[in-house]
């Protein structure tokens, strides 16, 4: 017998869109829907609902989560060239992954997935090297995570070693969906995350790409590591002839990167996020070691030690036993030296507050919801001004006199 109608959020600021209330329903009755901004939210269909409550008990993001605080901390690179070179940073995702996958394990992250002609994010489960390749690189666009959670504990139940990438959120819902009961072979990473647009708002930038070139977009990076380490995007076209061409895309001219760093196109429980801080909910937390030549300049090659900044330094957090587990079985491909964590935090403000939201969201979503997102893409070539040569210059430096300015900034 049916009992109250499940509520499962109150406002916006209490979803985050992880999609473990999904995962945990045994008879399907909830689905994840766009708003009209194109965020993801579960709705319950009545007809299917029981009304058992377990959709409201799995909620990480509501009820609390199991946390730690960081025992040790590390910049970190890969020592290889290739794993580094296709990596947001310094690698270290790349590596642990690789390693992970050639002693038999299985890998969950992010992957971009052509559906219908877009680009959605979406974790996969990557058992080759592989599949491990579409998984590597920065997306900053939330994404789905589908039925991934039931995936998992699947591989668990069989014994398989099991690597996760994610955001605290997604991190905190695997949790939570598995009791926050330990697995030895669970190894769970989260990220330094400043927050999350939407799929609808990022491929509708893509296909405004698209259009304004006339070629057919088939990939997007977020951090184009040819010129060198920092923000600057690459997007990869093919032309009816079947030719693949990549362009260069500084942040400042991009609308949608602008607007990622800018804070203006986040989820809305992105400005009140319970995990952006100290308390980690991944047994190892791994991010851009920003200011690492403020923090540790002795470790840098212009300073005589062996870490290249050009190539991008990345920061790992070691906050459970399972995590110096992972970092002791799995961390023979990196080149790990010793930090702390108020020296990693100093300049990734994630791990101490959330982002803050700009005064611009509610301008620029009702902008988009109302006449499209060439609409956002003008405003933002408008606010852009003068400063679009002074990107388009920039951008065309040759890679050693980009880092000799960034060095003098």
């Amino acid at each position: 017998m049916k009992n109250d109608k499940v509520v499962l959020f109150e406002e916006k600021k209490d979803c985050c869109g992880c999609q473990v209330c999904m995962n945990i329903c045994s008879n399907g009755a909830i689905t994840m829907e766009e708003d009209e901004f194109g965020y993801l939210y579960p709705q319950i269909e009545d007809s299917k609902c029981m009304s058992c409550g377990m959709c409201k008990k799995v909620c990480a993001y509501q009820n609390g989560s199991q946390t730690n605080y960081t025992e040790k901390s590390y910049a970190a690179v890969s020592k290889s060239e290739n794993i580094i070179m296709k990596s947001a940073s310094g690698g270290i995702f790349g590596q642990l992954a690789n390693d992970f996958i050639l002693n038999g394990g299985v890998v969950f992250g992010c992957a971009y997935k052509h559906i219908n002609s877009e680009l959605i994010p979406i974790h996969i489960k990557a058992v080759t090297i592989e599949d491990l390749q579409r998984i590597q690189g920065s997306k900053y666009v939330q994404s789905n995570t589908g039925f991934v959670y039931k995936e998992i504990k699947k591989c668990l139940l069989e014994g398989k070693q099991v690597l996760f990438s994610g955001t605290p959120c997604q991190a905190a819902a695997l949790r939570r969906f598995l009791g926050n009961k330990s697995y030895e072979n669970l190894f769970i990473i989260d990220i330094i995350c400043h927050g999350v647009p939407n799929s609808r708002i990022f491929n509708d930038y893509l296909k405004l790409l698209s259009k304004k070139s006339g070629k057919e977009v088939v990939d997007f990076s977020f951090r184009e590591k040819g010129r060198g380490w920092g923000h600057c995007g690459s997007v990869a076209y093919l032309d009816k002839n079947n030719c693949f061409t990549k362009k260069i895309i500084p942040a400042g001219l991009s609308s949608y990167y602008t607007l990622f760093l800018t804070s203006v196109i986040y989820r809305e429980n992105c400005y009140s996020c319970p995990y952006a801080n100290a308390q980690r909910v991944g047994d190892i937390t791994i991010g851009d070691y920003w200011g690492i030549e403020k923090q540790h300049s002795e470790y840098l090659t212009d300073n005589g030690g062996d870490m290249r900044h050009s190539d991008g330094i990345s920061c790992i957090l070691v906050n459970t036993e399972n995590g110096e587990k992972l970092i002791n079985n799995y961390a023979s491909g990196l080149n790990l030296k010793p930090s702390a964590f108020e020296k990693v935090k100093q300049q990734n403000e994630q791990l101490v507050k959330p982002s803050k939201m700009n005064p611009l969201r509610d301008k620029v979503l009702n902008l988009y919801k109302e006449k499209g997102y060439i609409a956002v893409d003008n405003l933002h070539n408008k606010n852009l001004g003068l400063k679009k040569y002074f990107y388009l210059v920039y951008s065309k430096m040759p890679k050693p006199f980009m880092q000799f300015i960034r060095k003098i900034k």
